[in-house]
């Protein structure tokens, strides 16, 4: 019997590995599949998990360059605002004394689009001001708070070098299936759209009935080779991109009729408007498009 020692087994593969980029030290990739996108790894992974243009390249994809916010209590809505306004900008915490203070939300809860639309509408002079310093517009609330933190910051994805905002800043309520020759035009023009809709376990949206009301920001959009239109979305449950069928998205949205105690908050009042969120002051078949924002555009063709 020899004494020759027998080396031990190799290591299991890495399968996944979650890292800034798309490549390990030897140059290959970590992930298989949407090789198109591997300059933009949180892009990539994200149609890859999706099972979205693994192997050709999408017709079209853009998407604003909006970093993500982890929401903190039920204020999904509002944390989707501090996204658009670059976090350090607005912080959510400033957005839900507001909203607490106009008597929009008791926790931070957001089932009125019209609300959350009013006060998209009044922080908009911020990313004026922002970005012209001859601007004296003035948003509602507490504006030596917003001045501090606004003070010496820039919004996220404008350089210092960047213009002035050369086209004004439209803010507007959408009525209706979300799946619409608007939505998809205005997202290819650079909006952003606030939509509320229902998550599964995987937050992508599903159906069921409003019981599990969520907000997102859709910051993009990707087109298939058969014209198959997707959105890129962030909202405060996951850092990560999301990619979802805006036809999936729009049955999510159409289908908020009713609301359900959520289970993590067994004792807490919610605040609903007149005619619940399936009523026209709630969420059912609405959204809200904001255009003409001053960001950076990463755009695949």
């Amino acid at each position: 019997m020899s004494n020759t020692a027998i080396p031990p087994p190799p290591a299991p593969p890495n399968v996944f590995r979650c890292a800034n980029k798309s490549t390990t030290r030897q140059g290959t990739p970590l992930l298989e599949g949407c090789l198109w996108s591997i300059d933009h790894p949180e892009l990539q992974k994200a149609c890859f998990l999706a099972r979205i243009c693994a192997l050709k390249k999408p017709k079209s994809c853009a998407f604003n360059n909006i970093d993500s916010i982890l929401q903190v209590g039920p204020t999904c809505g509002l944390t989707a605002v501090s996204m658009l306004f670059g976090g350090r900008l607005l912080p959510p915490c400033v957005v839900l004394k507001e909203a607490k203070e106009r008597n929009y939300t008791y926790n931070g809860e957001m089932f009125s689009a019209r609300d959350l639309y009013q006060l998209i509408c009044d922080y908009m002079p911020l990313i004026n001001n922002n970005n012209n310093n001859n601007n004296n517009n003035e948003s509602n609330g507490d504006q030596q708070l917003l001045q501090q933190c606004a003070n010496g910051i820039e919004m996220n994805g404008c350089g210092k070098e960047r213009k002035p905002q050369q086209t004004p800043i439209e803010c507007q309520i959408h009525e209706g299936r979300l799946n619409c020759a608007k939505v998809r035009e205005a997202l290819q023009q650079g909006a952003c759209v606030f939509v509320p809709y229902d998550p599964d376990y995987n937050h992508s949206p599903c159906l069921k009935s409003g019981h599990k009301a969520h907000w997102a920001l859709v910051i993009g959009y990707l087109i298939k080779e058969n014209d198959e239109f997707f959105v890129i979305a962030r909202h405060g449950k996951a850092k990560n991109l999301a990619v979802w069928s805006l036809q999936s998205l729009s049955d999510s949205n159409a289908n908020l009729i009713e609301f359900a105690q959520p289970k993590g908050y067994p004792d807490c009042d919610f605040l609903l408007p007149p005619g619940g969120i399936g009523g026209n002051l709630g969420l059912r078949e609405r959204a809200i498009i904001v255009k003409g924002l001053p960001f950076k555009v990463t755009t695949i063709s």
